[in-house]
This record gives C-alpha cells, sequence and structure tokens, in this order.
C-alpha cells in the first residue's frame, strides 16, 4: 500500500474513532500503532521505545506534573471563585463586568498555572449560569470562556511551551519570553472587543 493511501485511511480511520466517541489519546496511540506496523513493519516498536526513552531523559518534562498539580490545587481551594468574585464586584457598575471578570480571572489563572482545563470547567460552571440569569448573549458568553481559558496556551508558564521545547531543541525560557508579550496582548485585544461590544 502507499504511502498517501496509507495516509488517507489513517485520516478516516482517526475521525471515525473519534466521532464514535473513543478517547482522543487511545485512539491515536493505537492508530499510530496499527498504521506504523503496516506502514514500516516491526521497526516501528523499536522506534516507539526509543522514543519513549529520549522523551524520559528529558528533565524540562519533570515541571509538567507539578503544573498540573498546582492548577488542581488551585481549583479545588475555590481560589478561582473568589478571584472571580473579586473582579465581579470591582466591575459591576461597567456593561459587561461578568465578560470582563471571566477575562482577567482566566488571565490571571493562566499565569498561575499553564494549563486549560481547569480554568474553561471552572468558569464555564461558575460564570456561564450568571451570565445567562444576567441575560448576557450567550454566544459572547461561550466566546468570552472559552477565548479566556485558552490564554493558558500562551501566558507563561504554559505546560504546552514546556513540552514543546524539547521537541523544537529550543530553550523552555527563551520560548516563555517569546510567549509573554504576546499572551497579555491577546487578552487585552479580548478586554478590548468585550467592552466595544458591551457598549
Amino acid at each position: 500500500m502507499s504511502g498517501e493511501i496509507l495516509g488517507l485511511v489513517l485520516l478516516v480511520a482517526l475521525l471515525t474513532g473519534i466521532f464514535v466517541g473513543f478517547p482522543i489519546a487511545f485512539t491515536l496511540i493505537i492508530l499510530g500503532i496499527v498504521f506504523g506496523y503496516v506502514g514500516f513493519g516491526e521497526t516501528v516498536f523499536y522506534q516507539m521505545v526509543f522514543q519513549t526513552i529520549g522523551m524520559m531523559k528529558e528533565e524540562v518534562l519533570a515541571a509538567v506534573p507539578l503544573f498540573i498539580f498546582m492548577g488542581h490545587v488551585l481549583e479545588r481551594a475555590g481560589l478561582m471563585e473568589r478571584l472571580f468574585t473579586s473582579f465581579q464586584s470591582i466591575m459591576g457598575g461597567l456593561r459587561g463586568s461578568l465578560y470582563l471578570g471571566v477575562l482577567f480571572t482566566a488571565t490571571i489563572f493562566a499565569t498561575a498555572t499553564g494549563i486549560i482545563g481547569a480554568s474553561v470547567t471552572v468558569m464555564g460552571l461558575l460564570a456561564a449560569p450568571a451570565m445567562t440569569r444576567s441575560g448576557y448573549d450567550q454566544r459572547l458568553s461561550a466566546g468570552v470562556i472559552t477565548a479566556g481559558g485558552c490564554l493558558g496556551i500562551l501566558i507563561p508558564p504554559s505546560v504546552l511551551l514546556v513540552v514543546l521545547g524539547p521537541v523544537l531543541g529550543v530553550s523552555v525560557i527563551h520560548l516563555f519570553a517569546a510567549a509573554i508579550i504576546p499572551g497579555i496582548i491577546l487578552s487585552g485585544l479580548y478586554i478590548a472587543y468585550t467592552i466595544v461590544r458591551c457598549l
């Protein structure tokens, strides 16, 4: 089987597995092993072992579980709820104060943890009902929560940048230095857009 056909079959199998409802991680692992074996034979198993050992030797990746643990602790301690309530109280007189509270909270939480799952989940559970009760636009509410939660990808300390550094062969500190200004600018643009939409 040619590489082009194998790639198309892999893509179809990947989309089918995801749409059927299999977890994405297991779908990628299983399809990688199966199609790797079909395309390259037994060599794929040796490559898996060498790649795993090589990634385990990366000292920088030891920080990833600690970032995730820190985000989990902050979420369980209720600090995000308190921060959101504080911003909501400070900006109570402004139009769209809930939107702004979500964005400020998500920005600060991104600088504290570097993960996105906790931020989106907590802000969705905490802010979405309050926005719905207050009569806020549901589409803009969903966009603000999602966009604010995704700031954790860019604003240091980002887990994605920690993982990306060894893969690209670039210092994680340089990636952090390169990402902090765009992350703050992006957060500012989100806030400015929200203020303009609420006028």
